[in-house]
């Protein structure tokens, strides 16, 4: 299994908030000692699920779509990495678009799962982080949408999801690294990520 701790900023915006975040969790990764990668989802391209349902049809739950874009490629990065991390904007109370797209083309490992796929039940089981950036200050419900997306996309993949780190009222550019509590804590969680790509985890 790959020792590399993957890092997926989920933000359409380069270089905004979110992305900032990503960075700020992989420089807490390397502090840690492990080795990181940050992958943009807007650098890749991923199709709509067609809600089809070939995958639930298909021997080995293979979507019709798989040669179609980058989404297998994306998905090959949660089953080989050894802990990974989302940093995500919320929009409306949940994942940016691109990320959704690429969390409903996982229906066929939900499938395999429900099937009982032997290369499903073999996946070794892991945690998973998020920090979430949320312009809004207030909203007890803020980061359930998003979480809850995650959590049940992820277990597909051997991940357990760990209590998120949710950063309100960051909203204008630049927000993030001029709040140094907040960004102490995305270094933070990458730290404790990193400690999961090491040799010895």
């Amino acid at each position: 299994m790959a020792r590399e701790v993957v890092i997926f900023a989920c933000s359409h915006r380069g270089g905004g908030n979110s992305d900032a975040a990503a960075e700020l969790v992989a420089q807490g990764v390397r502090e840690a000692g492990a080795a990181v990668r940050v992958v943009r989802l807007r650098e890749y391209s991923v199709l709509p699920c067609l809600a089809c349902r070939a995958c639930a049809a298909e021997r080995q739950s293979r979507c019709v779509l798989r040669e179609k874009d980058q989404a297998e490629e994306l998905f090959d990065l949660l089953m080989t990495a050894p802990a990974v991390v989302f940093a995500s904007p919320i929009y409306f109370y949940g994942l940016p678009s691109l990320a959704k797209t690429w969390v409903d083309r996982s229906q066929r490992f939900w499938e395999a799962r429900r099937k009982g796929d032997a290369w499903v039940k073999a996946l070794k089981q892991r945690q998973a982080h998020v920090c979430f950036v949320a312009g809004q200050p207030e909203g007890q419900k803020l980061f359930d949408g998003a979480r809850l997306t995650l959590k049940y996309f992820l277990v597909n993949f051997g991940f357990t999801l760990a209590e998120p780190l949710g950063l309100r009222g960051v909203d204008a550019l630049g927000d993030l690294l001029a709040d140094a509590s907040a960004s102490q804590a995305a270094v933070e969680l990458g730290r404790t990520a990193g400690l999961a790509g090491l040799p010895h985890a």
